[in-house]
């Protein structure tokens, strides 16, 4: 038992207690550290305003840590796992000394030695999170880890190149307010029907950038479990794959769309037409038209003239045809029109005069005045087929029969 001998000979305990190389504190009656050592600070990551106050049940009954013995017991000698500030467990043997003054206990002296393989796996975890903070500050990816809730509790700093917050800005924020909305619905729902079984999903998702715009995201994830299958946690990798998208977005435009007019392709109007002829018991109509005239010009004033004349007669289609068309073009000067679900044959009648009207309006090209016309094919469903293939045939009959009954009039 420890007494006030201390008092004596105070430099010589000072020194003692200030140089030990085990880790010493004292706690008062309510188990508060009122004095500790380096020693101490370092085996703990703590500094020495955030260890005085916090009280030695702090100490050992943190998240992770975990003692062998009973509290009863505590002025015995135990093996201790305490909690480093930085998350890894401290193996420690803890002896608790009372200290007495003036004959009566006013606090313990409590020494923590640490064990030969608390040593060696300290420094184990040190090269690896020295390692991880490396691979993580100089990859071109974001490491994140979030919480059960879905709250960031680490990110990378690589965040600040990428995506222009700092660490400090993402920490403690839920992840989802950085996802762009539908994304966020989508991944919600995935991760809550993930089978209990498969730990590891990878996704794409578009992720806010600091200045307001969205960046696509490849992000692989690792679930951590509970022994109920609980996810607690989530490991994180994403990486950057906003240009890829991109170009795979242009592909599938260019697959689907003409270069020139930007409109439909015949691939895209087939496709989509075919699934709304899949409704029964609707009236559609289909027209094919063709620019009479347009032929004439392309000759005699060049192909970039032509173009232009093409593409200014695919923007009349457009705003002929309104919201409830699909106008498209199908090769050369020819183009299709497709309105769903009408009433009767009148609409069609109605939208094939505002076609014709609108084409018949001179074009101003290059300051000149050209002139063409459109000869309108039509056909509906299901009186002239059940078919893309059979509506667009009766059409290209329709459509020559009028371009001839046109030509006879002249």
């Amino acid at each position: 038992m420890l007494q006030n001998h201390n008092s004596t000979h105070p430099d010589v305990y000072r020194y003692f207690f200030e140089h030990h190389p085990d880790g010493l504190g004292i706690v008062d009656s309510d188990g508060l550290f009122r004095k500790v050592n380096a020693s101490l600070l370092d085996m703990f990551g703590y500094t020495q305003e955030e260890m005085l106050g916090q009280s030695l049940d702090q100490l050992w009954n943190g998240p992770c840590g975990s003692r062998s013995g009973s509290r009863g017991n505590v002025q015995d000698q135990t093996e201790w796992a305490v909690l480093h500030k930085k998350g890894y467990l401290v193996y420690v043997r803890l002896t608790c000394t009372p200290y007495v003054s003036g004959g009566e206990e006013i606090g313990r002296i409590v020494a923590f030695e640490p064990l030969a393989r608390q040593r060696q796996h300290r420094k184990e975890l040190s090269d690896v999170q020295d390692m991880f903070a490396f691979i993580s500050e100089k990859s071109q990816n974001i490491i994140s880890s979030f919480t059960a809730d879905g709250v960031f509790s680490y990110v990378s700093p690589t965040v600040k190149a990428l995506l222009g917050y700092s660490p400090e800005e993402v920490i403690g924020q839920p992840g989802a307010i950085f996802n762009h909305p539908d994304d966020n619905d989508k991944l919600c729902r995935y991760r809550n029907s993930t089978y209990i079984d498969r730990d590891t999903v990878r996704f794409t998702g578009r992720v806010r950038h600091k200045n307001g715009e969205y960046r696509w995201y490849e992000t692989t994830a690792e679930y951590i479990r509970d022994e109920h299958g609980q996810i607690i946690q989530t490991i994180g990798v994403g990486r950057d794959i906003t240009d890829r998208k991109e170009a795979e977005e242009t592909i599938a435009h260019l697959a689907y769309h003409d270069s020139l007019t930007e409109l439909p392709n015949r691939r895209l109007f087939k496709d989509d037409v075919s699934r709304l002829l899949e409704e029964p018991g609707a009236l559609h109509g289909l027209m094919l038209l063709d620019l009479d005239g347009f032929k004439y010009v392309n000759d005699t004033f060049g192909h970039d003239i032509g173009d232009r004349l093409l593409t200014q007669a695919a923007r009349r289609l457009m705003d002929a045809a309104g919201d409830q068309g699909i106008v498209a073009r199908w090769g050369g000067d020819e183009f299709t029109v497709f309105r769903a679900h009408i009433e009767s044959k009148a609409d069609i009648d109605s939208l094939m005069k505002r076609i014709k009207e609108a084409i018949a309006e001179p074009f101003l090209i290059a300051g000149r005045s050209l002139s063409i016309a459109a000869s309108i094919g039509v056909s509906y469903y299901p009186e002239d087929g059940d078919e893309v293939e059979a509506l667009i045939r009766h059409a290209d009959a329709a459509m020559y029969r009028a371009k001839n009954q046109a030509r006879d009039r002249v």
